[in-house]
């Protein structure tokens, strides 16, 4: 029989400030059996770097401080840049509602506004990443 992979999320943030929700999403998902690697704060090249480093299977990026309409995309580029744009990228925090379906129509594959449920997030990683756990 085969050994499920474990799903490899690398969690990141556009800012120092606001974290409790950023640890509290990681917490979650490691008890929903979701490898986390706590990027931290990161910019988007460095984002790119980690996710070649660490093997990640989806990007996690947490919105706070920075322009998501800027920042996001940059990611995206530099992502296909590095032929990895398949991997899939969520993004949680606070994003102009405006401004989600830009993000989607760029391949961002869902959008968490505070308060969302750490369960909905975990499922959405799963359906994203077809992995079994």
């Amino acid at each position: 029989m085969k050994e499920a992979k474990n799903i490899r999320v690398l969690l990141v943030c556009d800012g120092l400030g606001h974290s409790t929700g950023y640890y509290v999403v990681a917490k979650g998902l490691r008890e929903a059996g979701i490898e986390v690697i706590l990027g931290g704060y990161q910019i988007p090249k460095q984002i790119v770097e980690s996710a070649i480093q660490e093997d990640a299977d989806l990007i996690g990026y947490r919105i706070m401080d920075g322009a998501p309409e800027v920042l996001v995309p940059r990611l995206v580029g530099l992502l296909k840049e590095k032929e990895m744009e398949d991997t899939p990228i969520i993004v949680g925090g606070i994003v102009p509602p405006p401004t989600i379906p830009k993000l989607k129509a760029i391949g961002i594959k869902e959008v968490f506004p505070p308060g969302s449920k750490i369960s909905n997030i975990a499922d959405c990683i799963r359906d994203y990443t077809r992995a079994e756990i």
